[in-house]
């Protein structure tokens, strides 16, 4: 067990959430996880008996009402379970890797993102959406940023920043390394962000943000609802409702407008946003000289305009 969780703290949210999905595996499919376990690494028998297993539970899932591509993420992570710890489990079958059964109908315009903007409570929340959509970022990088990881470049009244992200950078308040694919990577900071970062106070720990995930959708969510940019459709899935704003919205929208600026190449596209290389090596990565000049190029296509919060800002819960 601890071989699975030793890369969280004791006291880490994601821990707790490891553990509770192996325990609704071994009430679901009535076994044990670590015999199931021991027999996986005694033989190749009982590692077809643990694929045998897991395949029974996403089964369960799917007939319990959950969708197809949330029953096979749960499968995956308990999967993890047994290779961490070393049983020799063939590749994740591709034929039952699903994708989400409903992708997003409208992407969010820059009027969308600068009325959400001026409808924002605060600095912060400001600052939460003009992040995301000027840099492309997941939302998790939100919690694990520092100021002492952004530098400066051009003018100094009005600079952009830059930020290198090197593969064990990113660990938030939990100790939780939220660079996803373990990669290094640079992304710019739009010139309208980075006048709101020097307008954030310095919290503790040296975080940018001092607000988690869930927080963040929320203040994503209501600038949205409150800018009266917020839609939702219904999909006939246990998961109601489909919603056009949320964080990933942003990331989305960051993405469609480099390429409206003629920011096409993959590889640049991927680099910046953190996402896995195609292959291993070096001569995907792009200097910060490259960085900015790429960024500059779709720089009217991300700028925002949009007046300071009038309120101040609310201090984190």
């Amino acid at each position: 067990m601890e071989a699975w969780l030793d890369s969280y703290p004791p006291d880490s949210r994601q821990r707790r959430r490891r553990v509770r999905a192996l325990e609704r595996f071994e009430k679901s499919v009535r076994r044990d996880a670590p015999t199931l376990l021991e027999k996986a690494l005694q033989s190749t028998h009982g590692c077809q008996e643990v694929e045998d297993t897991l395949e029974d539970y996403r089964r369960n899932l799917i007939s319990k009402g959950r969708n197809e591509y949330s029953a096979t993420q749960s499968c995956r992570e308990v999967r993890t379970f047994f290779t961490k710890n070393h049983a020799r489990l063939a590749r994740f079958p591709r034929d039952i890797v699903s994708q989400p059964r409903h992708r997003p109908t409208s992407t969010l315009s820059r009027d969308d993102v600068t009325k959400m903007i001026q409808k924002a409570d605060n600095v912060r929340d400001q600052l939460v959406i003009a992040f995301l959509a000027q840099t492309g970022q997941r939302v998790a990088v939100l919690t694990a940023i520092k100021k002492v990881m952004i530098r400066e470049k051009g003018p100094k009244a009005f600079p952009y920043g830059l930020v290198e992200v090197n593969v064990d950078d990113l660990i938030d308040p939990e100790g939780r390394n939220v660079n996803r694919y373990r990669v290094y990577y640079r992304f710019v900071i739009g010139r309208e962000a980075m006048q709101l970062v020097k307008k954030m106070p310095a919290s503790k720990g040296g975080w940018l943000f001092d607000i988690g995930e869930r927080q963040i959708a929320r203040i994503v969510s209501k600038s949205g609802k409150d800018a009266d940019v917020q839609k939702r459709r219904l999909t006939g899935l246990p998961k109601r409702y489909m919603y056009k704003v949320h964080p990933n919205a942003l990331r989305r929208y960051w993405k469609a407008q480099m390429r409206q600026a003629g920011v096409k190449d993959s590889d640049v596209l991927n680099f910046l946003m953190g996402n896995k290389p195609p292959y291993d090596g070096r001569s995907h990565e792009f200097s910060d000289e490259e960085v900015l000049r790429i960024y500059k190029m779709a720089e009217k296509a991300l700028k925002l305009d949009f007046p300071p919060a009038s309120k101040k800002r609310r201090a984190s819960t």
